[in-house]
């Protein structure tokens, strides 16, 4: 790829045409699992057909440490 131009390629042209999709109150677990199934990199968040987060690989291995360390509860 050195020969290509980095600035005449768009974002939509190296993105995931799919997108996973969970509301708010999904529990983490089976959120995590299936993540973890198809290798997902990311949750989109949406409530009432509006994204109002996403939730990462960085946050599961946050909220996993913060568990660990009895930092997390419900």
């Amino acid at each position: 790829l050195k020969d290509v131009d980095p600035s005449i390629i768009n974002v939509e042209d190296a993105m995931s045409p799919g997108v996973y999709t969970v509301s708010p109150d999904a529990p983490i677990d089976e959120v995590c699992n299936e993540m973890a199934s198809k290798k997902y990199g990311s949750a989109v968040i949406v409530q009432n057909h509006k994204v109002v987060g996403i939730f990462t690989t960085v946050d599961v291995c946050s909220a996993f440490a913060a568990l660990l360390h009895g930092r997390l509860t419900h």
